[in-house]
């Protein structure tokens, strides 16, 4: 598990994008909403069926919707996808 200074665990079996999503109380279609993206686009990366690429505008909306979390930029994992064992 990674555990980041302000407590946030991201479990290892489950894809890190699903896990912020779903702390933040968000479904797909909400999250991709305040990323400015479509619902399919998140369950795609969240399943790894393509590689997360934000754009910088998508990317400050991220770090925006974490902020209440207590998270930043450095806390963010290098990887969004699902583990390499549940990868399609």
């Amino acid at each position: 598990m990674m555990i980041n200074e302000n407590k946030f665990i991201f479990k290892k079996d489950v894809s890190p994008l699903k896990q912020l999503r779903e702390k933040l109380g968000l479904t797909r279609e909400q999250f991709a909403v305040a990323l400015g993206t479509t619902g399919s686009t998140i369950y795609r990366w969240e399943t790894g069926v393509h590689t997360m690429s934000l754009t910088v505008t998508q990317f400050k909306k991220l770090v925006i919707l974490i902020e209440p979390l207590g998270l930043g930029v450095h806390d963010l994992p290098d990887d969004f996808g699902p583990p390499e064992s549940h990868k399609s």
